[in-house]
């Protein structure tokens, strides 16, 4: 944990999957005690409705005269009515608690990547593997088998392979459609989901390793092109 009292920090609060924006708030590290962060309220508030929630907490720090972003995932643990500030002025304030390690962040719409399909990224639904279009720590799109169809706006049960390491996730089906192709209209459907519950563990591992594949993809483009 990096953050400390007098921190400024964004809060990334709500994700649109479908507009493909985020609502961030700002506020200001108040306390740190153990594991507990203490934030001020933010203007608008977060409201109650987040208690026990994941929110997304990003700071700049400054390395080598660059600021740079990092950022983690925190639970929300309790909204305090009258936190004293000094002895005679207290604020809304609310407490978090960091659920995993904090990483680079980007305050952009997720990144979305195109994965080889040796990439050791997997989506399998009911057991049976989809054949990934793009992934983000958002969401994803894939292929999948018509026959198995599933509809729009529906809750779903995935699990999700990073390396062999396997996460059951619950995601929301966003849009179903009908792939280009005319030979494979009548076996497959595409389809794009957001996650729901990603666990703050899951999720970093999921944005490494987006980064690591992205990584070797430019590299092996680079010797690519630079070997003919």
């Amino acid at each position: 944990m990096n953050v400390k009292p007098g921190t400024h920090i964004a809060i990334t609060v709500d994700i649109d999957p479908l507009r493909e924006t985020i609502d961030v708030k700002n506020s200001i590290v108040h306390d740190v005690i153990g594991e507990k962060i203490i934030i001020a309220q933010t203007d608008p508030p977060i409201l109650k409705s987040y208690l026990n929630k994941t929110l997304h907490i990003t700071y700049i720090e400054k390395e080598g005269g660059r600021p740079l972003r990092y950022g983690f995932p925190a639970r929300v643990l309790e909204f305090i009515k009258d936190y004293k500030l000094t002895s005679s002025e207290t604020a809304q304030a609310i407490a978090l608690t960091q659920e995993a390690d904090t990483e680079p962040y980007n305050l952009r719409m997720f990144y979305r990547l195109e994965p080889p399909s040796n990439s050791g990224l997997d989506i399998y639904i009911k057991g049976e593997r989809t054949g990934i279009l793009d992934i983000s720590i958002g969401g994803a799109s894939f292929s999948h088998n018509k026959g198995a169809h599933l509809q729009a706006s529906s809750t779903i049960g995935i699990i999700l392979s990073i390396d062999g390491a396997e996460t059951r996730i619950d995601a929301q089906v966003l849009r179903v459609k009908e792939p280009e192709s005319d030979r494979l209209k009548k076996s497959l459907e595409i389809v794009s989901i957001s996650f729901l519950n990603m666990p703050g563990n899951t999720k970093n591992t999921l944005s490494r390793k987006i980064r690591d594949i992205e990584r070797t993809m430019r590299f092996e483009n680079k010797f690519y092109k630079g070997s003919r």
